[in-house]
């Protein structure tokens, strides 16, 4: 399973509605900023990989497919859920995040962009 939150896409996606350019999908010009693993102190609640993702072109882009992995002990990989983020506009940062509910507990989170489909 899988989630998405942003935290400051609202303004990202107004603005992309009202630049003079139609979004486009220019995979070259993003950039995942940073990854930072989640992990509450409840074992019984769900960790979480948050990442930033940067628009660094002069264009918008829509549809989005960020991987996060999830490893464990010994880098083993638990789990490689998806997180699809609709639109960035140009030179914005759109913070969003995937779950992991598995167990064992994650003790790492490396997010990359996804493979275009």
């Amino acid at each position: 399973m899988q989630a998405l939150r942003f935290s400051r896409l609202c303004p990202v996606l107004l603005a992309a509605g009202f630049g003079a350019a139609s979004p486009v999908r220019a995979d070259g010009a993003l950039v995942v900023q940073e990854t930072r693993l989640h992990t509450p102190p409840d074992s019984h609640e769900p960790q979480r990989a948050l990442f930033a993702l940067r628009n660094t072109g002069p264009d918008p882009v829509t549809e989005v497919a960020v991987q996060c992995t999830f490893t464990g002990a010994g880098g083993a990989i638990l789990d490689t859920p998806t997180a699809a983020v609709p639109a960035i506009a140009a030179g914005a940062t759109a913070q969003a995040e995937t779950i992991y509910y598995g167990w064992p507990r994650a003790s790492g989170a490396a997010c990359r962009l996804a493979a275009p489909r």
